[in-house]
This record gives structure tokens, sequence and C-alpha cells, in this order.
């Protein structure tokens, strides 16, 4: 079986779909990436087969700038960000769309898998007749991104005789139950891995512990392209959680890290670092409330403090807070504010026991190998027919 998987040029959005496709190669299936140009070389690090769908796409082009290439007026709120960011997939599917169009029709797939805000794979399978499933990565389940996305790509759409944006044949879910909000999984239930790309272990890791470890980290992409001075925010929070009877690490690029003439007191290290295996160590996560970032301590059941800043990040931190495995601030609580909540989750033990529980859930959920076999059985089907010609509509 080949399979093309289709991703965002973006760690967060390709990460976490790689457990799967070495489940796939592992099980004697050819894998394919699509990605910008830029990207490919992370996509080979992770020891993938990589094909650029596009010329390089900066997330600054995409993201902050209209098809044009005119700045975009800052989004004043929350729902404001999440509609602005939803138009911004659109933009990128728009940049790749002709490139995943052509590997499709070269490569010839027998099954498509995008991960949910990549939108270009699901049209070029849709217009070829291919398969093509989602991979769940994250929390969200972007429904109501795919409404500004397809505006967005009206004319991409109009050109492929498409009104909207095709459903999925199959939905891996990676939701453990706890954080559905009581819906049932969108199609099969799948554990989530975490994969952070090159693991070496932090040294820190192997200090003595003498006081509770927590681990403060914005992402990757805020301190980077971020409005607001998120360098100068983690350094803000930071001194506010040592000082509360913790040491803090800092998860945040080297390059940034570099730039910060002295660190607070408290601060054991601030650098790049596998998220995965720092959190063994650690008795709190502190952060934007990130898909990766949220998931990655609820698979080691440890509590969090979120502090969501755009997106699905706000969705995130509530469904964190709502199976009391963590709690929510708003995006510009204090310093002493996020201290205050840290320390309240720290000393709560209901806090501890609800994040242990939701990984064992985590736990029981099928591996990526063990969804495999849904994949070639999707992949099995007959043929669909291709798109219908443009102006015929769907």
């Amino acid at each position: 079986m080949r399979v093309l998987l289709t991703t965002a040029p973006l760690h967060g959005h390709f990460f976490p779909t790689v457990p799967l496709a070495w489940a796939l190669r592992a099980a004697g299936h050819q894998v394919l990436v699509a990605a910008p140009e830029g990207f490919t070389d992370t996509v080979a690090g992770a020891g993938l087969p990589a094909a650029a769908s596009a010329p390089r796409v900066g997330f600054e082009d995409f993201m902050l700038r209209d098809r044009d290439g005119r700045p975009l007026r800052p989004p004043k709120d929350p729902a404001e960000r999440r509609s602005s960011s939803a138009r911004a997939w659109g933009r990128l599917a728009a940049r790749t769309l002709e490139g995943t169009l052509r590997l499709v029709g070269d490569w010839r797939p027998d099954l498509v898998l995008s991960e949910p805000l990549e939108y270009a794979g699901r049209l070029a399978a849709a217009a070829h007749g291919t398969p093509w499933a989602e991979a769940g990565v994250a929390l969200s389940d972007f429904a109501d991104s795919r409404g500004p996305a397809a505006e967005e790509l009206a004319p991409e759409l109009a050109g492929l005789g498409r009104t909207r944006l095709p459903d999925p044949a199959l939905v891996l879910d990676v939701r453990p139950p706890s954080l559905r909000a009581g819906q049932p999984a969108r199609g099969a239930a799948m554990r989530y891995v975490p994969h952070n790309g090159a693991d070496v272990r932090p040294a820190w890791l192997a200090l003595p512990r003498r006081r509770p470890r927590i681990c403060l980290t914005l992402g990757s992409m805020l301190p980077r392209h971020g409005r607001l001075d998120f360098p100068g925010r983690l350094l803000a929070l930071a001194g506010a959680l040592a000082g509360a009877g913790t040491e803090v690490v800092i998860a945040v690029d080297d390059d940034i890290a570099r730039g910060w003439e002295r660190l607070p007191e408290g601060v054991v290290a601030a650098g790049r670092f596998p998220l995965d295996r720092a959190l063994t160590g650690c008795d709190l996560l502190v952060s934007h409330g990130g898909a990766g970032s949220a998931l990655a301590a609820l698979v080691h059941g440890v509590p969090q403090v979120c502090l969501p800043q755009t997106a699905d990040q706000f969705e995130n931190a509530e469904r964190v807070a709502a199976a009391g495995a963590g709690a929510a601030l708003p995006p510009d609580a204090s310093p002493e504010a996020v201290r205050d909540g840290a320390r309240t989750v720290l000393d709560g033990a209901a806090f501890r026991e609800r994040a242990r529980a939701v990984a064992a859930e985590i736990a029981r959920q099928p591996s990526p190998v063990e969804v495999v076999p849904l994949l070639e059985g999707l992949a099995a089907r007959p043929a669909r027919p291709a798109a219908a010609p443009a102006g015929a509509g769907v």
C-alpha cells in the first residue's frame, strides 16, 4: 500500500503523525510525506521519505499576510483569532494544492492521510478518487475552522467543481474519553504517542530534585512569531514560578535562550529539549495550551496550568480544566497569578489523580500499530469516481 501523508510545514502538526507513519512503514507499506520545501529536511530527519508540495512557505507568509502578501490587521479577541487562524490554513492550502495534486497524480497513492488543518491533501485525494483519512493530532476537531478555510479556498474549490471541503472516509481520534466533552470518538480511537524529533536526554533530568519541578513553555511559534514579547514573558513567568519554592526548566528554542543574559534564580535550564522526555522529570507543566504540549502532559499524567493565546489553545485549556487535570488562566494573567495558580495545582492531590486517570485512558486506546489494519481496509475499497468537472458543483 502506498500512503501519501500531507502536513503543514510546522513541527506541531507533523510530529504527532510520525508514530503512525512509522507504524505503516513497519507493516511493510510505502509512506511519502508531502510538505513545502524548507520543511522536507525535518521530514527526512524523522526517518521518512519526503516530497516538496510547494516552494518554501514561511509561517508569517500565510498566517500574518493575505493571499497578496499584505499584512493582516491583528485580531482583537479569541473568536477573531480563531477565525483568522482558520483562514490562514486555507491560504496555505492554496499554495500547496497544485503540487499536491501533481504528487497524487504521479505517485498514485492508495490512501491519502492528512492532519486536520492540511486541506490540500483532501482536495487532491477527492480530485483523483483516492480514499483519504484524517489523522487526529489534537484535542480539538477544528470543526469551526473548515468554514473560514473554505471561504479562503473558494477559487480553488470552484476550479475543482466543489462548493465545500470533502469529508474524510475515516477519522483517527486521539482525544481520550475525558477530554471529548461527553461526545463519542469522531471515528476510530487512536492513542496519542508523543514525538519531539531528535531526542537527547537533558542533563538536568539526572539532577537530584529537592523541590517540585515545573516545566514552562510557550511553544516554538509564539516566542518566535508572536506579536507580543513572549521571550520576555517567559522570563517573567520563570522568575515568579521559581520564587514559589520550586525549580523551573524553560522549553524554548536555543537561540532565544542564548539571547538571555541571565536566568532567574531557581531556573535549572533553558533551551530546546524533548518535552515528552522532560515531562517524566517534572511535576507540573505551565504552557500556552498548545495541542502537543497539553497532550504530552496528559500522556504522562502531569497536571498543567494553561495560558491560552490563540486558535485551539482556548479549547484545549477549557477541556483540560473541565477534566480536572489542570487549570486554565486568562492569556494576560500576571506572573503572580500564574505562580498562585501553579501552587494551587501542585498542592491539589485531585489534579494529580485526575491527570493520572486521563493518562490511563490514553494508554488503553489502540496504538498506531493497531489502527493500521483500518487504513489497509480503507485503501482496499473500490476506487471512487474523481471529483466533478469545474462548474458542476457538489
